[in-house]
């Protein structure tokens, strides 16, 4: 970039670009914020960065955005002609996001029964367990399932039918949870009289009797009722990790409230004020394994209130974001 100002404008687009991929499309939901200067990436004139809970309360840094100044356009001297002829070194930016979100997505919406996959980066949206008996049922039950699976496939969707003999469909049902599908659908004899098939989403309120929840779906207009449970289940996801955070968040004033948060190996989010020196920051960490995880941008976070360091009590202009960390 030919100016800071530009740069520092890059900065920031990335992370509001990273942010909104997080949110949007892995459905974790992050807070935006500055690291301090020893989290600063080396070399960095400042460092951006988006932390997203994971379901044990720990943080994960699910990307960075860095502004570079001229730091890097000097040590290798990297020039341009500027508007008035004259050479000055380049402004330069880094940003980034990395195989971690894959992490990120395992550690945010999984669950005991396997993988959990938002709609917008399953490789299957759909899986079809077609269900018959007789051999006789087999063929109208096949050509329904072929059928549908085409007419989703024409919507945009990825569409897996299980046709493998040998297995029941309990146990189809079994695998395809584990591996994440967002919804499956099961048709027989008896949704083929009704013309219908049963849905079922794979993070579900259970039923009265405490079973995973299923709904009957018309055949006629399916793909429009399938894309609405996906877009349902996208949002849902979002929304049950972003309570789960605001659960697992407080702000504490007192040294004892914030080891209390921290001990026994537990984590949760916690804003507390801290005096913006290296040394506090070391020995909170070397105390209770808690990090500054960001000093929250505008808009993140509580609003800005002066305070007493939780550790030593001297001045702090607003509050931090502290949690242990992966």
């Amino acid at each position: 970039h030919s100016t800071h100002d530009e740069a520092k404008e890059e900065v920031r687009r990335m992370l509001d670009i990273y942010r909104d991929t997080c949110h949007e499309v892995l459905a974790v939901p992050v807070i935006r914020g500055e690291k301090t200067a020893t989290e600063r990436f080396a070399g960095a004139v400042e460092t951006l960065c988006i932390e997203g809970m994971m379901q044990d309360g720990k943080a994960l840094q699910c990307g960075t955005s860095h502004d570079l100044g001229q730091n890097f356009g000097k040590a290798f001297d990297v020039m341009f002609q500027n508007e008035n002829g004259e050479r000055e070194y380049v402004w330069q930016t880094s940003w980034g996001v990395s195989t971690r979100l894959v992490g990120a997505v395992i550690m945010a919406h999984s669950d005991d029964d396997g993988l959990v996959l938002p709609p917008r980066i399953a490789p299957i949206h759909v899986v079809i367990v077609p269900i018959f008996r007789k051999d006789e049922e087999k063929g109208p039950v096949m050509e329904a399932a072929t059928r549908i699976a085409a007419e989703l496939r024409n919507d945009g969707l990825s569409v897996k039918v299980d046709d493998r003999e040998g297995m029941k469909p309990g146990a189809k049902y079994y695998e395809w949870e584990r591996k994440g599908v967002p919804v499956r659908l099961e048709i027989g004899p008896r949704d083929l009289e009704s013309h219908s098939v049963m849905a079922k989403v794979r993070v579900s309120e259970p039923d009265e009797k405490g079973r995973p929840q299923k709904v009957s779906l018309p055949m006629e207009d399916l793909n429009i009722s399938v894309g609405r449970l996906l877009d349902d289940f996208q949002q849902k996801l979002f929304d049950d990790a972003l309570a789960r955070r605001e659960a697992n968040t407080v702000s504490v004033d007192t040294w004892d409230e914030f080891t209390d948060v921290f001990a026994d190996g537990q984590s949760k989010f916690v804003w507390a004020h801290w005096d913006g020196t290296d040394e506090t920051e070391k020995v909170v960490k070397s105390e209770t394994k808690a990090t500054v995880r960001c000093l929250p941008l505008e808009g993140e976070g509580p609003e800005a209130e002066p305070g007493e360091c939780v550790k030593t009590g001297a001045a702090s202009a607003r509050r931090v974001l502290f949690a242990k960390n992966y």
